[in-house]
C-alpha cells in the first residue's frame, strides 16, 4: 500500500505543480518498471477533478 500511496503523492505534486526534484528522481526510476500505475492513477485523478468542477459549476449557477 505504501506504494500506491507514493503514486497518488506524486501524481497530486504533478497536478499541483509543487514537488522536489529528489521526489522527482524516484518516481521517473519507479515509472520505468511500473509506468502503468502512475497512467491510471492520473487518468482517475483528471476524471475526478473535472466532475468537482461540473458539481461546483451545477452549484453555483441555477
Amino acid at each position: 500500500m505504501k506504494g500506491l500511496g507514493q503514486v497518488f503523492k506524486a501524481v497530486t505534486s504533478a497536478m499541483i505543480g509543487v514537488g522536489k526534484k529528489e521526489d522527482l528522481a524516484k518516481d521517473f526510476a519507479r515509472t520505468e518498471k511500473q509506468p502503468w500505475d502512475y497512467i491510471i492513477v492520473g487518468l482517475i485523478m483528471t476524471f475526478a477533478f473535472i466532475g468537482l468542477i461540473i458539481v461546483a459549476v451545477k452549484l453555483i449557477l441555477p
